[in-house]
């Protein structure tokens, strides 16, 4: 049985991180990552890029030797099928153990995949969360050129935006009323969709795919309001749920993502997560959820592997962050962007041209989220202000009027 002082299931940006956290204390203990994925560590927010036509290798931002010049060994396209925490090992498939002294758990999140009529057995569905995904995509790009993407979240959005750059007639069905609908608020919504249907794209809100038709390729989609859309190709992009399969049957706390403390342990002795399938502290209101965010992942890494390692350093917590930089007009947008109740104040500037907007979310006079489009300069200032928690009410009108937040004189 193979044996390292630290095993790590996943070669992502989490895994990333733990090394980088593990080698802050320890530079000479064995690492040994696991991965089913063939690809090492790379940017998913590259996918596009790759899909675009850059290089695979343009995609892993560490770059081919990293694991080599970190002192850690790869198993690349290995599927970890069973965890053994009585006995501190893993089980691969094709029946290899695999031992650990200290374990990581950074199996990210699975794209949620709803049930249509019509999908068993069709050729170009795709989802688009992994390299294996962009690939197929890329491959296929040949054989269609109109596409129904399903979901009008940040994933969908990107997708349909870079399909349509490639000149694909693009649909997007989107069940809510408005696009982008967990990342911005009414307003900004209206703006990013008004960006992206100048470009073409298409939006049916308010609806969903009811059916995928055709034979083996698919001649287009009947949505539930009745209208059909013709197309030769379809993506969902619905969003991802914490990955719980490998944790299935074993004591490890799992309800809607693994269950961490402050320094990312889990209940189990030696056994660490980090990344999209763990719930962390939101810092927008010190709930714990999944907050499947690049680097909030990487921070994750970083807290996990210097504890793994023997330090004593606590995750301070994220917020969740989006930015739509692929758009003519950027939008970032952090923490809470619809307030759930009464007791937040909302401001609003909006310059009437789609060029300048900013909403600021507060409560108690804090700041606890925002949206900006146009002029998105000082976004690290109002990301930073909602970390500080301090009182911005003196200051309020010059953070949501200024386009350039530069040095602001606080209470």
């Amino acid at each position: 049985m193979k044996k390292s002082d630290y095993v790590i299931v996943g070669a992502n940006v989490a895994a990333v991180g733990t090394i980088e956290g593990i080698r802050r204390h320890d530079t000479r203990s064995s690492i040994l990552t696991i991965s089913y994925e063939t690809l090492g560590s790379y940017s998913k927010a590259m996918l596009a890029d790759y899909i675009k036509g850059s290089s695979a290798g343009y995609l892993e931002y560490r770059g081919k030797d990293y694991f080599e010049r970190m002192g850690a060994n790869c198993l690349y396209g290995r599927r970890v099928t069973r965890l053994d925490l009585d006995k501190s090992k893993l089980l691969l498939e094709g029946g290899e153990d695999v031992g650990y002294k200290k374990l990581l758990l950074s199996v990210g999140g699975t794209p949620f995949k709803p049930a249509i009529k019509g999908a068993e057995n069709k050729e170009l569905i795709f989802s688009f969360t992994e390299f294996i995904d962009a690939h197929k995509i890329r491959e296929a790009l040949p054989r269609f050129e109109s596409v129904v993407v399903i979901g009008a979240g940040f994933t969908g959005t990107e997708i349909a935006y870079t399909l349509n750059k490639l000149n694909k007639k693009v649909s997007v069905v989107e069940l809510g009323d408005r696009v982008l609908v967990k990342a911005l608020d009414p307003k900004s919504s209206e703006i990013a969709e008004s960006l992206m249907k100048a470009e073409g794209i298409e939006f049916y809100l308010n609806d969903t795919v009811e059916e995928i038709s055709g034979n083996k390729e698919i001649s287009g989609v009947k949505l539930k309001s009745g209208k059909f859309i013709p197309c030769q190709a379809v993506i969902t992009a619905i969003g991802v749920v914490p990955n719980g399969q490998l944790m299935a049957n074993t004591p490890l706390n799992f309800n809607r993502g693994l269950e961490v403390d402050e320094f990312m342990h889990t209940n189990i002795p030696d056994v660490y997560g980090a990344g999209d399938v763990v719930k962390a502290i939101d810092i927008t209101d010190g709930e714990k959820r999944a907050l499947p965010l690049w680097p909030l992942a990487y921070q994750q890494g970083i807290v996990a592997g210097s504890n793994m390692a023997g330090a004593k350093y606590p995750y301070a917590g994220g917020l969740p962050m989006n930015s739509l930089k692929f758009l003519k007009v950027p939008i970032l947008s952090a923490g809470i962007t619809t307030p759930p109740d009464q007791s937040y104040q909302v401001l609003r500037h909006d310059d009437q041209k789609g060029s300048f907007y900013r909403s600021l979310i507060l409560k108690d006079g804090r700041l606890k989220g925002f949206v900006t489009i146009g002029a998105i300069d000082g976004a690290g200032v109002l990301t930073g202000l909602i970390r500080s928690r301090i009182d911005i009410s003196d200051i309020k009108d010059s953070l949501l009027y200024e386009k350039r937040i530069g040095l602001i004189r606080m209470p």
